[in-house]
């Protein structure tokens, strides 16, 4: 009797389920106010399955969502003839329309939370570069054979580093245009319009890092540029970082902090693909050296480049298994965010071993839209994918952002983390990204809050500390949401 009782139950449930999926679409229809109810039901039900669904916006919140969406619909038809997110961000007609936005004014004064997949230098001021440490006497310019060094590489020298190095001073007094040497340098070491007939943009791109990584490797240089790319962060609005790569030495984070106390940076170690297991293995074993002395010096590991060209994670199983056995045997934890799906290819396997090795987030994961036992699985595990829009239309993922997988992964409800990735190369900011994915994806002010909170409850903080910063968001939040009412 009670197992009748309980088919029962089932059976009506079941059934249940099936007529109100079927109630949205009827055979008939009485009349048009009918069709737009069934509509309206099919819509919300698409709504529910959203990442923000849970949000619900107070009356003042509601008040700025409409008038942002106000200006939203204006700013598409402002850019109908030429709509910067379905053409590529290297175009200067693409910067110029964004920068001419209100809606990227918005974006800067938005309260982002935290950034959570960038690469440390590859975040400040390029231009501040060209401008400041090209000038000193004693920087040089490599014009030799490509390799090695790359050509074209800059550095800082206390001595005349030898044949085919110049003095960048005394090429720029022989130069007949000083603008247009110092813009020639600026080109060097980012990408723009003059790079999109490239045949790999990849190794364009990692040509920019070789070319300006030696202008930082005076300390005092150091130390000025990563003050500046931090202040000049908290000024869009952004208080916490995580980093792949340094992203300031701890005297001027500390600095900086006197100032911003509720400031944060967190450093995520990493190899390059192109290295080999042996390199990995001994980089994994300084960091649980580092995380058993002091967990919160190195907050996680990675592994960067080029997934297509370069190796897999699973190239690396061993490596890796082996060193999260050696953490469990020494009492601490190797935590895993690994780049991940960055790739056109279905023959990319990188998602799948990131999760069966636990990775806490997935950086990029472009190609996870393909795999949807993998999708669930990311979303039943809450693993945030750290999406980085400007990135990836960039180096030739998503030609029009319109079409980009976190609209599917938004939409789906797997928790999404906006990022910039690189945007000093790209001559962005991480508001850029913001414009880009509100404008290309359908968002409104409960995903733009969804987003920002993500930043931070998926971040590598403890409880405490996410807390802390989720409460003074907050209130940077509650001011942004008066002065966009006040807009």
């Amino acid at each position: 009797m009670k197992r009748g009782f309980i088919y029962l139950i089932c059976s009506l449930l079941y059934c249940g389920c099936f007529q109100q999926k079927d109630s949205y679409v009827q055979k008939h229809y009485e009349n048009v106010d009918n069709y737009m109810k069934a509509r309206q039901r099919l819509v919300q039900a698409e709504l529910e399955l959203r990442f923000d669904a849970g949000i619900k916006l107070s009356p003042a919140e509601e008040e700025a969502n409409n008038k942002l969406l106000e200006l939203k619909q204006a700013e598409i038809e402002r850019t109908k003839n030429y709509f910067p997110p379905a053409n590529s961000y290297l175009k200067s007609e693409t910067r110029q329309q964004i920068e001419q936005s209100p809606i990227l004014d918005i974006m800067k004064r938005l309260p982002k939370g935290g950034i959570l997949h960038v690469h440390g230098v590859a975040m400040g001021d390029f231009l501040w570069l060209i401008q400041h440490v090209t000038y000193l006497p004693n920087c040089y310019i490599y014009k030799g054979a490509e390799e090695p060094p790359r050509k074209g590489s800059m550095r800082i020298f206390s001595e005349p580093p030898g044949d085919e190095w110049f003095l960048v001073s005394n090429l720029r007094k022989e130069a007949d245009d000083v603008e247009k040497f110092d813009q020639e340098l600026y080109q060097s070491i980012t990408l723009g319009e003059e790079d999109l007939g490239q045949s790999d943009i990849w190794a364009e791109f990692s040509k920019c890092f070789a070319r300006f990584f030696g202008l930082l490797n005076d300390d005092t240089i150091w130390e000025e540029y990563s003050r500046k790319m931090l202040k000049d962060l908290i000024s869009e609005n952004i208080q916490y970082i995580e980093s792949r790569g340094t992203a300031g030495d701890q005297d001027v984070i500390e600095e900086i902090r006197q100032d911003f106390p509720e400031f944060g940076v967190g450093y995520i170690a990493a190899n390059g693909r192109s290295e080999s297991r042996e390199s990995v293995a001994k980089t994994l074993d300084r960091i649980l050296d580092w995380r058993v002395k002091d967990p919160t010096r190195i907050i996680g590991y990675d592994l960067v480049e080029e997934e297509d060209k370069m190796h897999t994670n699973l190239f690396y199983i061993k490596e890796l298994l082996q060193a999260r056995h050696k953490a469990e045997q020494r009492n601490t934890t190797l935590p895993l965010y690994l780049h991940s799906g960055e790739s056109n290819w279905i023959e990319n396997e990188n998602v799948l071993d990131a999760i069966l090795l636990g990775t806490k987030r997935i950086g990029h994961g472009i190609a996870l839209f393909k795999h949807p036992l993998l999708m669930q699985i990311v979303k039943e595990r809450d693993i945030a994918i750290e999406v980085c829009p400007i990135s990836n239309q960039v180096l030739g993922y998503v030609a029009d952002l319109r079409n980009h997988p976190a609209v599917h992964y938004i939409n789906s409800g797997l928790p999404v983390i906006i990022c910039p990735d690189d945007p000093a190369i790209w001559k962005s900011t991480f508001s850029h990204d913001f414009y880009a994915a509100f404008m290309a994806w359908g968002l409104d002010l409960r995903c733009l809050k969804q987003l920002a909170m993500n930043s931070l409850i998926y971040s590598a903080m403890d409880s405490e500390k996410k807390e802390k910063a989720l409460e003074y968001w907050r209130g940077e939040w509650a001011k942004f949401i008066t002065w966009l009412n006040n807009y």
